[in-house]
């Protein structure tokens, strides 16, 4: 069933994510679902956190270095054919998914479990590395995951709420995926005509 479609892996990725972020919690006493708090405010805050994320993917083509191109091949290689011909709401649902998951992960569990042990920075910092750690599929590609880790974790830190990081991640992965789609498909369109 992979094989036949590999978005299924991703989603199946995701979930476990969720579901060691709730395991880990409970291991530690920890209660990252306690530090998330509805309001429209946060979400006013979370739609203009995610702007200057936005800003940078759009930045990020008209950079010629080749690291650039290095990290633009890979999402061509390895997101892009995900949702390739994929069931309308995918794209949404795995961007949920990974903003729930890996802030629960991430922010709630590893950044709180430390910042209880070493301190509120220090925590931010080594949570910050390990979700760039996670994501290092290049050296640049870490650097840049683990900066988004710090702006995602000064979020939370910030604000106390662990719905302002899980907004920003899952809607900056969904407007990042839909970029990828939509700039592949113009190219796609321009060479076909």
């Amino acid at each position: 069933m992979l094989r036949r479609h590999p978005l299924a892996g991703a989603l199946i990725l995701q979930v476990a994510v969720v579901a060691l972020a709730l395991v880990l919690a409970w291991l530690f006493g920890l209660a990252p679902w306690h530090r998330l708090h509805w309001s429209g405010e946060i979400l006013a805050w979370s739609l203009l956190a995610t702007l200057p994320l936005v800003a940078m993917l759009l930045v990020f083509p008209l950079v010629r270095w080749n690291w650039v191109r290095e990290i633009s091949q890979l999402i061509e290689q390895l997101i892009l054919p995900l949702f390739s011909n994929a069931p309308a709401g995918s794209v949404v649902l795995v961007a949920v998914l990974a903003g729930v998951g890996e802030e629960f992960l991430f922010r709630g569990v590893i950044q709180d479990g430390l910042a209880i042990h070493l301190g509120p920075v220090p925590g931010l910092i080594l949570a910050s590395l390990l979700f760039g750690l996670a994501h290092a599929v290049t050296p640049a590609y870490f650097l840049i995951a683990s900066l988004m880790g710090a702006y995602l974790g000064w979020l939370y830190l910030h604000s106390g709420n662990l719905l302002l990081p899980i907004v920003v991640h899952a809607l900056y992965d969904w407007i990042a995926i839909r970029f990828y789609l939509w700039s592949r498909e113009r190219r796609v369109g321009r060479s076909a005509g």
